[in-house]
């Protein structure tokens, strides 16, 4: 709720290691895809896309699946596009 509120006063998406006190990919990934939703909700449109674009880019094995999900419920296109070519790339799908 605190990430809305900066967006809605600030026009910005708000710092995650400020925010939470850790930076890591896993824990931006979880506020962009919990934002995402929320923008859906209240027809934040401009940050509905900011949302998509961070998760584009941090799309990995471990987030792919939720992150489909969500691009599928909110109608997020590139995204699940990012989402399915991650999936389709073979190397992307090996266990470590």
């Amino acid at each position: 709720m605190q990430a809305l509120l900066h967006f809605m006063y600030w026009d910005e998406l708000p710092d995650i290691e400020e925010l939470t006190g850790v930076n890591t990919t896993w824990v931006s990934t979880l506020m962009a895809q919990h934002l995402l939703a929320s923008a859906d909700r209240y027809a934040l449109e401009r940050l509905k896309l900011l949302c998509e674009l961070k998760l584009c880019e941090d799309v990995a094995i471990n987030t792919v699946a939720n992150t489909l999900a969500l691009a599928e419920q909110h109608h997020c296109y590139q995204l699940k596009t990012v989402c399915l070519k991650f999936v389709a790339l073979p190397e992307n799908l090996k266990g470590k």
